[in-house]
Formats: structure tokens, sequence, C-alpha cells
């Protein structure tokens, strides 16, 4: 489980250097991520509540200071392993998947409001943990809470462009990463196995992640095997 005080500026920093050492000059600086929250929050009502869309770890691993949590659902996006992880759940000779959001179809996940008084400080604790390598893009996005409310909410969609993206990857191919990538921060399969789980305790049916529970289930079993992956040095300067 990723700790609140992982999230320092210090400790990000020092991620960022070690990648950036290693050759994946994508990673942003302080100054990088600072500037992509100043721009987010100019689109923020200044000294209001601001809430959060989470749809993948954030379910489960907030290590933020929330007032309120709500299942909630996000029209006109959707729930993606779209982009390559060769640092954190993964390696660069066998990269893991993480979750982005990708245009089109809907997603329900958790919505956490912040109070007033701590938008600015939660949020740049969001951007540590979020703005690493610049695969995201801060969106505000109408929320409708399972309550009936409707919000806007600020949540990190996949930038397509990003040299990390892989969109429309066949599901054979993203379960077989899934099923065995393990980085610094873990394993690739706990990633999803956590993020189904959450979704599932809140009643969220996501038949997109219980294909690939199932998937890398049977991998790891060993009941099914992909053949092997024979392109992975694009993959690698992911």
């Amino acid at each position: 489980m990723l700790k609140r005080e992982e999230l320092s500026s210090e400790n990000i920093d020092k991620i960022v250097e070690d990648a950036r050492k290693a050759g994946y000059d994508f990673f942003l600086t302080s100054e990088e991520r600072e500037a992509s929250l100043r721009e987010a929050l100019q689109r923020y009502p200044a000294g209001t509540e601001a809430w959060i869309f989470a749809y993948g770890s954030l379910m489960w691993n907030p290590a933020l200071e929330v007032a309120e949590a709500q299942p909630c659902k996000v029209d006109g996006w959707r729930r993606s392993f779209c982009f390559w992880t060769p640092l954190g759940r993964g390696t660069p000779e066998l990269p893991g998947l993480m979750l982005a959001l990708e245009q089109g179809g809907d997603c329900e996940g958790i919505a956490y409001r912040i109070s007033p008084d701590l938008v600015r400080s939660e949020l740049a604790i969001l951007w540590n943990r979020e703005m690493l390598s610049g695969v995201y893009q801060a969106r505000w996005v109408p929320t409708r809470l399972r309550d009936g409310r409707t919000v806007t909410a600020v949540t990190f969609v996949v930038d397509t462009q990003h040299s990390q993206y892989c969109g429309d990857l066949p599901i054979d191919r993203a379960a077989h990463h899934i099923a065995f990538a393990e980085g610094r921060r873990g394993a690739c399969r706990d990633y999803l196995a956590n993020t189904a789980a959450h979704a599932r305790a809140l009643s969220i049916h996501d038949p997109y992640l219980e294909e690939l529970v199932e998937r890398v289930t049977a991998l790891r079993d060993g009941q099914w095997t992909l053949p092997t992956v024979s392109d992975l040095g694009a993959v690698g300067q992911a």
C-alpha cells in the first residue's frame, strides 16, 4: 500500500531523478508538476470544496485527507489499461500496464470531496502521485454521485500522444503483461486484483476488469499461454 509520507516532493523528486538517469527523460520535474497543478486550479473556484474522481488505485489506496467518499459515475470516459509502466509495476524488459481514462463509454468509481482549506495541499499530494511521467492529463468532468447529486471532479485521462500510451492493445497481450510484470511498486496483477475487488465491494460491475482477472488467473495457473512477445523493443522505451 502506498503511504502518504511516500508522496512528499522530496521522495518524488528522487524517483524522477532515478528515472531520468535510466533514460526516461519524460518524467516531470517538480517545477513541471507545479505548473500543471496551477493550470488545473485555474478551472477551480477558489475557496470552495473540490472533488476527485477515482477509478483505479485511488479507490482502494487514496492516501488523501477526504471529507466524503461517494460511489459515482462519469459518462464519456472508460477505464482502460492503456499505458506501459517500465518501473513502478514492471521493468523495461517486461513493462506492466496501468489504468487511465480513455474517451468513450462510461466509468463508475469513487468521488472524494476535499474540504476548501485542504484543496491546495491535497491536490499537491495527488499531483506528486499521478503526474510523474506526464502520461496523464488532468480533466474536470461532470460526475454523478450515487445519491443523485452532480458535481465536477478532477480526474486523470491518458495523453494519447505520450510515448507510454498503448491504446487498443489486444486483451490477451494485456493480460500477459498484467500477469507477470513486477516492479518497485509491486506486481501488476495485484493492482488489477485490488481494483476489481474494490469495484465489486461498491457494487460496480465492470466486465472489462472481470475478463482481465479471469485471463490473468488462467495465465498464472498455467491454463493457457501467450506466444512470446517479439516487439518488446518499442515497449522498453516507454
